[in-house]
């Protein structure tokens, strides 16, 4: 996830992939605000420092679950986000196989995402779980001290 993150956030402080994301942000009715409020670069630097945080903030929840559960939070945010672009997405679907319809690329593409939605969710239970056994343990010292 992490990676994921990271990878994907770089290319996005870049022209050529803010404009290649315009066509997927226009169609999402979660994130189309993104280009009135911002314009293209706008959009695409909001993007990329987004995901850099959450990035960040799902690495360090493997030391912090609190700071874990943040970064999870915002990567079920992101992720709903792109997820929701697909359904109304021109041409996600293709009649080429003999009328049979096929993904196309970006809505393919985009499919991923699921998983990562799930991984998620994931990610955000096991670090309610441990905030909560630290938070445990916490009140245990305060009590035998």
């Amino acid at each position: 996830m992490v990676f994921t993150f990271f990878a994907f956030s770089i290319q996005k402080w870049t022209q050529y992939t803010s404009e290649m994301l315009v066509p997927l942000i226009s169609h999402s009715p979660v994130v189309f605000w993104l280009l009135p409020a911002f314009g293209v670069r706008g959009a695409g630097y909001f993007l990329a420092t987004s995901e850099m945080i959450f990035g960040t903030l799902i690495f360090l929840g493997y030391w912090s679950p609190r700071l874990g559960i943040l970064g999870a939070l915002g990567s079920i945010v992101t992720f709903i986000g792109t997820t929701s672009i697909i359904p109304f997405l021109p041409g996600a679907w293709a009649q080429e196989a003999g009328g049979f319809p096929i993904m196309t690329l970006p809505a393919g593409f985009l499919m991923k995402d699921f998983l990562f939605l799930i991984a998620s969710f994931y990610l955000l239970k096991q670090d309610l779980m441990r905030a909560a056994l630290e938070g445990t343990r916490s009140f245990h010292k305060r009590m035998v001290a």
